[in-house]
Formats: structure tokens, sequence, C-alpha cells
């Protein structure tokens, strides 16, 4: 049987996460820069900054670090 690439739970994070980022990303953009001509370009742009940042941290470095230590430990 297949298994399948998303899961629930990796699905529900990754909305989360999406949800999260589109929230900063209007935020800094409307605070630093207001509505101007060129809004939703930078808006898009920050948007997957802050996703791709906040997504990497929460499902691969945490999660590294957390069995590196844990591995550790074991010693």
């Amino acid at each position: 049987m297949k298994k399948q690439l998303l899961t629930p739970q990796l699905k529900r994070q990754l909305i989360l996460i999406a949800v999260i980022s589109l929230l900063l990303a209007s935020a800094l953009e409307i605070y630093v820069f207001g509505f101007t001509s060129d809004f939703m370009i930078r808006w898009l742009r920050s948007f997957f900054v802050f996703f791709v940042m906040i997504s990497v941290t929460k499902l691969a470095i945490v999660p590294a670090v957390n069995n590196g230590v844990n591995r550790i430990m074991k010693w």
C-alpha cells in the first residue's frame, strides 16, 4: 500500500503555519510600506519567506536538534 506524503497532522501544521505567515506578512507590509502599487508582489514575497522560515524551523530543525540531544543524553 502506498504511503501518504502529507498526513492529516502535517496538513494541519502546514495550514497553521500558512495562516501565521499570512498574518505576519500582512502586518509587516502594511506597517512598513502601507498600500502602495506593488503591495501584492512584496506581500507574496514576504509571505513565502515567512512560510519557508517557519516551516523549516518547525518541521526540520527543531526535531533534528531534539533527536540529537536525545541521542547524546542516552550515553
